[in-house]
């Protein structure tokens, strides 16, 4: 599965818009987007480790899931 950063980085504005507003002062979408912008190289990071992470796990299940194939049956000369 890959991530869609520009939806995320749609998320984290809205986010931070939602942490720098307040009733007697709201945050607008291109403040939020100046302020975000500040963080979001650390928070792409979280980001990138969640998905390297969540690809390593689905991997190592894929290979616990995969039966190794015996080798061929070897007859004898005794048939």
């Amino acid at each position: 599965m890959t991530t869609n950063y520009r939806k995320e980085w749609f998320n984290w504005v809205a986010k931070t818009r939602k942490k720098l507003s307040t009733k007697k002062k709201p945050c607008s979408h291109k403040e939020a987007m100046a302020k975000a912008s500040i963080t979001w190289p650390k928070e792409k990071a979280k980001l990138e480790r969640r998905a390297r992470r969540a690809a390593k796990q689905e991997a190592k299940v894929k290979a616990k899931t995969v039966e190794p194939s015996s080798p061929p049956e070897t007859h004898t000369a005794d048939e």
